[in-house]
């Protein structure tokens, strides 16, 4: 068996505790699926808003270079890279520079450069030539687990992928074997449309864009010649999520219906066998599924995963890591309210809110060893989502023909993990467990062709869409809750306040007392 280990949301001045159990479990690579570094600099969290927001100060093109030469020197890290792993990816906001930053941010071409400086892409690869060209920071690796360890990384012109290295009129010779995956990273950010103001930001913007198109036109030719056994696509953000309708709230695809529906038509290609999508970004992570029809057909639905891996210092669920060079630091009382508050938060809403994308299992199903829905390995049952610090893995097994897509906590045990066939991931083998119906196909179809004409294909959750009056219901439940943590951290900062008064009142007042007898 064969594994590729992803992870995102990494601060650099906080104690990562995944790199020891990332290394242990020699991976062939590791790919950064955004937020290597955390460059822009955080204000504290305003705790009066729903969902809560921080704000930030963008970050200088020198200040990302010194904190990249910063993470390349953490030990963990550090003893990552000596085991002459693959390291490749891309960059999210956070790295990039700018919270929720897109094309606006006038270092987007610098912040690049500095990044394959960080992965350490060589001087002529085809990466760094579109990131000099200040196209963005895209790419593609082919693997071949036929090939003996230190030689599983096939060259870009060999794997003949990348249009910028094997043009495309050349002939492809698929000189690999079987056992291949390609892993395509995306650059959200470079050429990222700004999200829109005041109540338009509540709208789905259509002309919106995350690519740019380019990085549309290279994504589009590089995967329609892929002969890869199971093919990742990694980006920053999450593709299958629709959480709030403010996306400077909570950034996901769906905000950009024409852009996401663009991806899906390149990734469910017929030549595409076993897509997986991986993301960041949210500081949690869940397995999710939608099942694909082509609009113009009555075939059964094609499965398309989703695994967010996000936050290996700090969660919706745990603890913020203590500082890295104060690893023994204990927690103030209001950092275990927040943490409290936040748990809570994301608890109640993943309760209360219709995410039927979400991957559920069913204990009949994890009892007789099947796993298409989660619960394998003894990790969480029930509805697929974990708020613990995590990074995620794909491990390949050649001789059954399949692929288990997990999360791993800072114990190194799974807290996610389903296990699927090629068969499955590829459509030609039905995944049970979908609640969709035709009805749903349909009026997604109508929905879809109305606004976006061109669509190939349309994407459902698979337990069954859910109506807006449900997500209204979620989040008006989600944000009640916000406003009682809200008052009860007043109440808490209060208190404390109120007791370090009266400890300095009563300290003066002795002290008084004491210099009168003098």
């Amino acid at each position: 068996m064969n594994r590729i280990a992803f992870g995102s949301c990494n601060n650099q001045d906080l104690t990562n505790k995944l790199w020891p159990v990332i290394t242990s479990r020699s991976p062939t690579a590791f790919i950064w699926g955004g937020d290597a570094i955390y460059a822009d600099e955080h204000k504290p969290i305003d705790w009066s808003t729903y969902p809560p927001k921080s704000t930030t100060t963008c970050a200088s093109p020198q200040r990302i270079r010194s904190l990249y030469r910063f993470q390349k020197s953490v030990p963990g890290y550090k003893r990552l890279l000596e085991t002459n792993i693959t390291v490749f990816g891309t960059f999210d906001d956070h790295d990039f520079g700018c919270n929720n930053g897109d094309s606006t941010y006038k270092y987007r071409h610098e912040s690049g450069l500095a990044f394959v400086d960080f992965l350490g892409e060589p001087a002529q690869s085809p990466m760094r030539r579109r990131t000099q060209e200040g196209l963005g920071v895209y790419g593609v690796k082919l693997f071949d687990f036929d090939r003996p360890v230190g030689y599983q990384e096939i060259p870009d012109e060999e794997a003949c992928l990348d249009p910028d290295a094997c043009p495309m009129n050349a002939p492809y010779m698929p000189a690999y074997s079987n056992k291949t995956v390609a892993i395509f990273v995306l650059d959200v950010r470079t050429n990222k449309s700004p999200w829109k103001k005041g109540s338009a930001a509540f709208r789905s913007d259509f002309e919106g864009d995350f690519l740019g198109e380019e990085q549309w036109q290279w994504f589009e030719k590089a995967i329609s010649r892929s002969q890869a056994t199971v093919n990742v696509v990694v980006n920053g953000l999450q593709v299958h999520a629709s959480r709030f309708p403010n996306a400077h709230i909570a950034e996901s695809w769906d905000k950009f219906p024409r852009s996401r529906s663009r991806l899906f038509d390149a990734i469910l290609q017929e030549n595409v066998q076993s897509p997986i999508l991986i993301s960041g970004d949210v500081h949690m992570s869940q397995l999710m599924r939608k099942d694909c029809v082509k609009v113009d057909s009555n075939d059964a639905p094609r499965p398309l995963l989703e695994l967010t891996t996000s936050g290996m210092t700090h969660s919706w669920g745990s603890m913020t890591s203590p500082p890295l060079f104060a690893a023994t630091q204990s927690a103030s009382m209001v950092a275990r309210f927040e943490h409290f508050a936040a748990k809570t938060l994301m608890s109640t809403m993943h309760a209360t809110c219709p995410w039927t994308e979400l991957l559920e299992s069913q204990t009949e199903d994890v009892a007789k060893g099947l796993f298409v829905n989660g619960g394998a390995e003894a990790s969480k049952q029930g509805l697929q989502f974990s708020l613990e610090k995590n990074f995620g893995e794909l491990e390949f097994d050649w001789d059954q023909q399949s692929v288990s897509i997990r999360s791993i906590g800072e114990d190194g045990k799974s807290l996610l993990s389903a296990r699927l066939s090629l068969a499955q991931l590829s459509g030609k083998e039905t995944i049970y467990g979908a609640s969709v119906d035709s009805s749903d196909f349909h009026l997604a179809k109508e929905s879809l062709l109305h606004a976006l004409p061109n669509s190939e294909w349309v994407c459902v959750n698979y337990r069954g869409a859910a109506s807006p009056v449900d997500h209204m219901i979620g989040q008006t439940q989600s944000a009640a809750l916000t406003a009682t943590i809200v008052a009860s951290r007043a109440l808490l900062l209060g208190a404390m306040m109120f007791l370090l008064c009266r400890r300095y009142f009563k300290t003066s007042c002795m002290y008084q007392r004491h210099s009168f007898r003098m």
